[in-house]
């Protein structure tokens, strides 16, 4: 009897749920960062191996980057990396000295945190949801393809969604329970969501809804000392502000292309993201059913799907240009799927009898799964592997303070994979790059003009069809008289 009854627990079915989504996950963790979006998981990995490499300092974050990114642009000598507080790094960095350096374990990490989203929206689904809506929305979170890839990437995203879905779970919790503890742990993952990303204002919406839900105008003081909680935000941001090179340009993001509600964006952002990558239009049939379903208690979700939609206006360069960005959407997109496909089964009066209604479910259900792996297995390729060789050529052959120029047109997976700083790009003329900031060898895979030119002039240390390795230092043919590309 006791066996029995564990099958009847919904943590057993959770546990379950979080396995699976795991098992999912494991899928080529041992993948090298070359694959999609391999740029900045490129950035996001550096930052944790230097903490091993020239020691842990959280304040001072460096990745391998010395070109200039910010706005202005300046050269980054110093190899700043000032973007979110590095909460991810830090929970890495363990693994790395205990294990040694390797990618798997910066993704096994980004996994860890997945797997307890996983846990933090089957919890909030259950405020407002029954059990097994709750447990269907976990599943479906859990395995959509899109979901998958991404977190496993070595992406912040991973790490910030868990805090954010925390912040709301906690907060919505001491909001309709008024326990102090619940208030402390949504204070915690409030600060630890805003350091991660300033996107967390976006989770604010739907917990200032079952606030003014319960007390209307005459909301308890106590509340407001949530504010708080973006203090350390603040502080990481007037820190920062002290060395702007080390500061990416970020105000791209918002409407730089002018693309904002003109057709194009909703080509992108419905068709291309929502459509085919992210839920399939079968899934958006079973999504758009869930949104036109009343709900039974709380309209706390419809309020979080429309601040995700801000979201998408606000920054509307960025979500069209990187898919990543719509990661943090895919927690509330699994709650009006799930949603959707519970009305299905359940049957629709007046308008088709369950018996048709059931197949359409789990039809619908079956080729949205299908049709966004077909779509996101692309993203697990590695579409340049000679990066990867000329990457491990070049730790081997160079010296560990080598300064590198391995231009990848701006694209840091390649000299990531030298494990050395310098620059993605020539920027500027490689003897400028060398006397003026230190470049000592140029590793290139593509033998263009400025390769072959690098060739006629200094020494080369390896030189095969995939990749070219050459010492800056060392002039074996005269520059007079023969320009660089």
């Amino acid at each position: 009897m006791r066996v029995l009854k564990i099958f009847t627990s919904q943590y057993f079915w959770l546990l379950l749920i979080v396995f699976f989504g795991l098992l999912a996950r494991l899928y080529k963790i041992d993948s090298p960062i070359a694959d999609w979006h391999s740029w900045r998981q490129a950035d996001t990995a550096a930052v944790t191996r230097n903490f091993v490499k020239e020691g842990f300092n959280p304040f001072i974050p460096k990745y391998d980057d010395m070109s200039g990114v910010s706005e202005k642009p300046l050269v980054n000598p110093n190899t700043f990396r000032f973007v979110e507080f590095p909460i991810y790094n830090i929970a890495t960095y363990p693994f790395y000295l205990l294990f040694g350096v390797e990618d798997r374990f910066s993704r096994l990490v980004s996994v860890l945190f997945s797997l307890g989203s996983i846990v933090f929206l089957y919890l909030i689904s259950k405020r407002y949801f029954g059990t097994f809506v709750s447990l269907l929305t976990a599943l479906i979170y859990a395995l959509l393809p899109f979901n998958v890839f991404f977190s496993r990437t070595i992406l912040p995203e991973p790490t910030f969604l868990f805090f954010a879905l925390g912040m709301m779970y906690f907060v919505d919790l001491w909001i309709g329970s008024g326990k102090g503890v619940w208030g402390v742990w949504g204070f915690i993952f409030t600060a630890l969501a805003f350091l991660m990303k300033p996107w967390a204002i976006f989770f604010i919406p739907p917990i200032l809804y079952s606030l003014f839900s319960k007390y209307g105008f005459k909301i308890p003081h106590k509340f407001f000392l949530l504010i708080l909680a973006i203090a350390p935000f603040i502080f990481w941001r007037l820190w920062i502000l002290q060395q702007p090179q080390g500061i990416p340009a970020s105000s791209w993001l918002m409407n730089s292309d002018n693309i904002r509600f003109r057709p194009a964006f909703w080509w992108w952002l419905i068709s291309e993201r929502l459509g085919r990558e992210i839920l399939a239009v079968p899934g958006v049939v079973l999504f758009v059913v869930g949104l036109l379903t009343k709900p039974k208690k709380s309209f706390f979700m419809h309020v979080w799907l429309l601040s995700m939609f801000s979201y998408f206006i606000i920054f509307a360069t960025g979500n069209i240009r990187h898919n990543y960005y719509q990661y943090i959407f895919v927690p509330v997109a699994a709650v009006f799927f799930t949603l959707g496909f519970v009305k299905l089964i359940s049957g629709i009066r007046d308008f088709l009898p369950r018996i048709w209604t059931i197949p359409l479910a789990f039809f619908f259900l079956i080729l949205a799964f299908y049709f966004t792996w077909y779509q996101v297995k692309g993203f697990y390729q590695i579409n340049n592997p000679v990066i990867i060789e000329a990457g491990k050529a070049a730790d081997k052959l160079l010296p560990k303070d080598a300064v590198v120029v391995a231009p990848y047109n701006g694209d840091t997976a390649f000299l990531y994979q030298t494990n050395r700083k310098g620059w993605p790009v020539t920027a500027l003329p490689l003897k400028e790059l060398a006397t003026d900031y230190g470049a000592t060898h140029f590793v290139s895979t593509t033998h263009d003009d400025k390769t072959n030119w690098v060739i006629r002039h200094f020494q080369v240390l390896e030189n095969n069809p995939g990749f070219v390795i050459a010492d800056l230092t060392k002039v074996v043919n005269s520059l007079e008289g023969d320009p660089e590309p």
